[in-house]
């Protein structure tokens, strides 16, 4: 483990509109994990597994207005987070803030349907980005 208690578990990308990223991942040897939608984040998420890459997470909007619209429309399609476990998540955040960065709070935990309701949140920290975390059960 590293001194933050964090394990990597997945790439984010966010797309107005998932079937370009589907085609593309797809042809890269990825399969269909797990898909929903969220009702804490309005968003739509689709899991993409490979045996030897990154996991990646794909997001698109939901029918209402959410967060991840403001980034789409700034940015457009991009890898906007990355995801880690945590046994403990308060433990993770401070020996972030220990280590001297700056780690800011963006999202509450919350229950995600996509990892069978295990709470996850969101942080940015300063000079780094987007990090999402989420709390394994003990």
């Amino acid at each position: 483990m590293n001194q933050f208690g964090l394990e990597f578990h997945h790439l984010g990308l966010a797309v107005p509109e998932p079937a370009a990223a589907f085609q593309y991942l797809e042809a890269l040897g990825y399969r269909a994990g797990a898909t929903c939608f969220d009702g804490y984040q309005r968003v739509n998420l689709a899991m993409r597994h490979h045996d030897s890459m990154p996991d990646v997470e794909v997001i698109w909007p939901g029918d209402k207005p959410a967060p991840i619209d403001k980034i789409i429309k700034q940015h457009g399609s991009l890898i906007y987070h990355i995801c880690y476990t945590s046994q403990s998540v308060e433990e993770s955040i401070a020996a972030i803030e220990a280590s001297g960065l700056e780690i800011l709070c963006i999202s509450e935990p919350e229950p995600a349907p996509l990892f069978d309701g295990l709470e996850v949140s969101f942080y940015s920290i300063t000079n780094v980005g987007i990090i999402e975390v989420i709390q394994l059960k003990p």
